[in-house]
């Protein structure tokens, strides 16, 4: 795949030589579409991503239209170094060679337009439909790689996840999609947006989305007579629901959005029973989240204002065997309500001699942490906590230009805790040696929070009072290029130490019979490659490689779920008619250890997608995803019986979009 892709590089050369256009020449569209726009997660205000303390990768609207992507999980995929894995319940990602099944991606951040939305339970970064968020509703997604707790504290762990949603003059009109597909799957969307005379910008859109699954999956784990010769049926649906708002007004922005899926979970996890079609495994996860950002400029100082409301929700049902086996008589449900406030303020200044300074100031209330466990049919839990938290930070962050070729940034968080106390460094050298070259080398240290399900003394007992956060330090090298307006390369070479890594551990005593402790170690280091050229009209092709190695110290092994090479190419052709495009999109992960040892092959994906205009006001587009239907398994989590769970073979989608632009 890389050696088609360089070819094609090669065979433009010719075409594309001549003087170098420098950067500032570009339009805005050309920029993003080089991934040399304006980043705003990187420093929590917006500037050159030539010029930020990060390596930093974009996906726009127009990529998630082009390729058809449905989650910000496919999203994630498709992005340098990044890797997904499904259990069939949740998705999870992998990044430089860390991808720790079932953890739950607590060790990424993930922001909506600048707002953190991991909950406050499992410090939770949602990627599949249980997101909340329709991707159509997504302006671009900033993938911010590196530590970045000093600017936004607990999980900006290995990367920032920033999702900038729709404004209504983006829409700039009304639109509705129906769209059908295999494993039954069908959706509804639409939505409308418009920025009227006086300045207001509105959006709006719902989306309604379900899904049979496979109706016929095979666990060779549960290969027996009495579990129906490891075959689950039809029990692996799936529902979503998704409203979203957004209004802005002068220097008023407010951002509204509540999302509810229903995942019916086949894999019979944490014991449940396989097969049970009276009282099924499942899970719904509901998300609400309000937020209003105020921004003006006083006398050259930029201030911003920001409260917001989250509540996250889930509750699930697990049916348990029971002696004799047969009827499930103890039916487990559980729950939980995880409600937070939070407001900030923040001061950007310009000083003489090239300098500006960031500062700001958080507060976290987290109102709701509470968990509940009980029986079908038992009035009394066996579980019902009722916890509350708060969280106080203060930050600041500095750049200098010392001169047109070289940039110094530097930033410090303080975040206080009940329990403890962390301050968190960043730092970073920036060379540009030309209008279009970038070179820089990046610091940073990071930490993860124990999360309250970790701390939850009912499930883990009183051992967990002695945790303490996940800390990480990285050290990486970016080079970046840009050539004839058109090419985009870079390289990125990193190495990372996390240290205390919170494992679980047998633990007799307590009603999981698990706990929690500080004890784990990892050292990593890797390389990525990444190519991206804009072809002759609206072509665009991108190709990436990196190979990573990500070490357990404590056994000297390679981290389960660690893939040794990661190989990725995307390339987008326009069609014969205008507002037409084909776009194939292919993935390459190496073999993956799992938790007892074993291996799962390597595989390789590939997925079309194409769009077809009807006129001005219609689309046809369908796509199928793992087109020569390859069969691969991902690693997953202890709280399964598998060591790995098969993925879904050729799926394909078929859809119309009808359009109404306003004048």
């Amino acid at each position: 795949m890389c050696a088609v892709a360089l070819a094609i590089i090669a065979a433009m050369s010719p075409a594309l030589a001549g003087a170098q256009t420098s950067l500032r020449d570009l339009s805005i569209e050309e920029l993003m579409s080089l991934d040399a726009g304006m980043v705003f997660g990187a420093s929590e205000r917006l500037q050159p991503v030539t010029e930020a303390p990060a390596s930093v990768t974009f996906i726009t609207a127009q990529e998630i239209a082009r390729f058809g992507y449905r989650s910000l999980a496919d999203i994630l995929r498709s992005v340098r170094g990044m890797y997904i894995t499904d259990d069939r319940n949740f998705s999870y990602v992998g990044i430089r060679g860390f991808g720790k099944p079932g953890d739950y991606n607590s060790r990424i951040l993930l922001l909506i337009n600048g707002h953190r939305v991991n909950d406050n339970i499992f410090g939770q970064a949602e990627i599949g439909p249980e997101f909340g968020l329709d991707p159509a509703m997504f302006d671009r997604v900033e993938i911010i790689r590196g530590p970045a707790s000093s600017l936004y504290g607990d999980s900006a762990f290995f990367a920032v996840v920033n999702v900038i949603t729709r404004s209504g003059a983006s829409l700039n009109g009304g639109s509705v999609t129906l769209e059908a597909g295999t494993l039954g799957t069908q959706l509804v969307r639409t939505s409308a947006g418009h920025q009227l005379a006086n300045g207001v910008d509105v959006a709006v859109s719902g989306t309604f989305a379900q899904s049979d699954g496979v109706r016929r999956l095979y666990f060779p784990a549960y290969d027996t007579p009495a579990t129906n010769n490891g075959i689950a049926q039809g029990l692996d649906g799936e529902g979503v629901k998704q409203l979203y708002g957004r209004l802005t007004f002068k220097g008023l922005d407010v951002t509204g959005a509540y999302g509810t899926r229903r995942r019916d979970v086949p894999t019979a996890s944490v014991g449940s029973l396989f097969n049970e079609q009276k009282w099924r495994e499942q899970t719904t996860d509901r998300h609400t989240l309000v937020d209003a950002l105020y921004g003006r400029s006083i006398r050259g100082t930029r201030l911003t204002l920001r409260g917001s409301y989250d509540q996250f929700s889930f509750d699930a049902t697990y049916p348990q065997a029971v002696e004799p086996a047969g009827s499930p008589a103890h039916v487990g449900l559980i729950a939980g309500l995880g409600t937070r406030w939070s407001g900030s303020m923040g001061l950007t200044r310009a000083f003489r001699g090239h300098q500006t300074l960031r500062t700001g100031v958080e507060l976290i209330a987290n109102v709701n942490q509470n968990q509940r466990a009980q029986f079908v049919g038992d009035p009394a839990p066996f579980l019902d906590t009722d916890r509350s938290s708060r969280q106080t930070a203060v930050y600041g962050q500095h750049e200098i230009k010392l001169s047109r070729a070289v940039i110094v940034n530097g930033g410090l968080r303080y975040d206080r805790y009940a329990a403890f106390q962390r301050l968190t460094p960043r730092a970073a050298l920036i060379v540009q040696p030309s209008p279009t070259q970038s070179l820089k080398y990046l610091y940073g240290n990071a930490f993860r929070a124990p999360n309250e399900s970790e701390l939850n003394e009912a499930y883990v007992g009183e051992r967990v009072r002695l945790l303490r956060p996940e800390s990480i330090d990285t050290h990486e090298v970016v080079w970046e290029r840009y050539a004839y307006g058109r090419v985009r390369t870079a390289v990125s070479a990193y190495w990372y130490k996390a240290d205390r890594l919170i494992s679980a551990i047998p633990d007799d005593s307590t009603l999981t019979g698990t706990s929690y402790i500080n004890e784990g170690q990892v050292r990593a280091k890797g390389l990525e490659f990444e190519a991206q050229v804009r072809l002759r009209g609206d072509a665009r092709t991108v190709v990436s490689y990196a190979v990573q190695s990500a070490v357990d110290r404590q056994s000297d092994l390679a981290l389960p779920n660690s893939p040794r090479h990661v190989v990725k190419g995307r390339i987008s052709l326009p069609g014969p008619t205008a507002g037409s495009f084909m776009s194939v999109e292919g993935l390459y992960l190496s073999s993956r250890g799992t938790l007892a040892g074993q291996r799962v092959p390597g595989h390789a994906l590939l997925s079309l997608h194409v769009v077809q205009s009807l006129g001005r006001s219609w689309e046809l587009f369908g796509g199928a995803q793992n087109l020569f239907d390859d069969k691969y398994l991902d690693p997953v989590s202890s709280q399964h019986r598998q060591d790995s769970i098969e993925q879904n073979g050729r799926t394909a989608r078929i859809g119309l979009t009808w359009k109404y632009w306003q004048p």
